[in-house]
C-alpha cells in the first residue's frame, strides 16, 4: 500500500534494485525534448546546433549526473538526420592511429555520401588524455566540416588551450529536485503510480547537494520498488507555509 502521508523524516533511499527495474534505461531521454535544461541560454545554443543554424566542434562540461552524454548522443543524431554517421571511442585509441589525419578524412569522405553529411565523433573524459595531441587538432582543421566533435569532460580547463580554442565551450549545470520534478513524476506516472509533487520533491532533496540526475532517478527506483513490493513508502513531510508580517 502507498504511504502518502505526512509526518516524520524519510530515511536514505539507497536501497540496489535488480536489473529487472531498468528505469534509468527506460526513461532516458529520446530526444532533446525530453532533457531537463537548467540554463535557458545553453539550451538556445543546443538547439541552434541541433538545427544546423550554429556549427562547429563542442565540449560540454560540467560536474557528474548532468546528462552531458546523453545531450552529446541525442545532439549529434538530430544533426546527422535518420542515420547519422556517429563514432563513440576511447580517446586513447583514437590518438594512437598512425595517420589520425587520413582516418578521419576518410571518414568525413564516406560520411559526405551517406544522409549522415559529415562524420561525428563523440569523446568522453577528454581531459584523461594527455598524449598526441597536437596531431588530434591538427587533423580536424585537416578535415574542416567534414568531422564533428563532442567531447564531454567534467574539467574542461584540464583540456588543452589549443583543443579548447577550438571548441565551442558549452556548460552543462547540475539538476536541481526542482527541475527533475517534473521528468521524475512523468516517469513514475508512467509506470502506473500518483504522488503528490510535494511528496516526491521532499523525497528527491535526500540527494539536493549532488544536483545529480542519476541520484534522482536512483529515488525513483526506490519509490517503484518499494511500491511494486506492496511496502510502505518512507515517512515525508508536507512543506510547512507561514505568514510574512510587514
Amino acid at each position: 500500500m502507498v504511504n502518502s502521508k505526512s509526518g516524520g523524516s524519510a530515511p536514505a533511499l539507497n536501497r540496489k534494485l535488480g536489473e529487472k527495474m531498468n528505469f534509468k534505461t527506460k526513461y532516458i531521454p529520446s530526444s532533446l525534448d525530453q532533457v531537463i535544461f537548467t540554463d535557458e541560454a545553453v539550451k538556445r545554443r543546443i538547439y541552434g546546433y541541433a538545427s544546423g543554424k550554429l556549427e562547429g566542434h563542442i565540449i560540454l562540461y560540467g560536474p557528474n549526473g548532468t546528462g552531458k552524454t546523453t545531450i552529446a548522443n541525442l545532439l549529434v543524431k538530430q544533426i546527422g538526420g535518420g542515420n547519422p554517421h556517429i563514432e563513440s571511442i576511447n580517446v586513447d585509441d583514437l590518438l594512437a592511429k598512425s595517420d589520425l589525419n587520413w582516418y578521419l578524412r576518410q571518414a568525413a569522405s564516406f560520411a559526405s555520401l551517406t544522409t549522415s553529411g559529415k562524420h561525428f565523433l563523440i569523446l568522453n573524459e577528454f581531459d584523461n588524455s594527455k598524449k598526441n595531441l597536437n596531431k588530434f587538432w591538427t587533423a580536424l582543421d585537416e578535415c574542416g566540416s567534414g568531422v564533428m566533435v563532442v567531447i564531454t569532460t567534467n574539467n574542461p580547463l584540464n583540456i588543452h588551450i589549443s583543443i579548447r580554442s577550438r571548441f565551442d565551450l558549452v556548460e552543462i549545470k547540475g539538476v536541481t529536485p526542482a527541475a527533475a520534478l517534473n521528468r521524475i513524476q512523468d516517469c513514475l506516472n508512467k509506470e502506473g503510480l500518483k504522488l503528490p509533487d510535494a511528496q516526491v520533491l521532499y523525497y528527491l532533496k535526500i540527494y539536493e547537494d549532488s544536483n545529480d540526475l542519476r541520484k534522482y532517478i536512483q529515488v525513483a527506483d526506490e519509490i517503484l520498488y518499494l511500491w511494486k513490493t506492496n511496502q510502505n513508502l518512507p515517512p515525508w513531510q508536507r512543506p510547512t507555509t507561514s505568514l510574512r508580517i510587514v
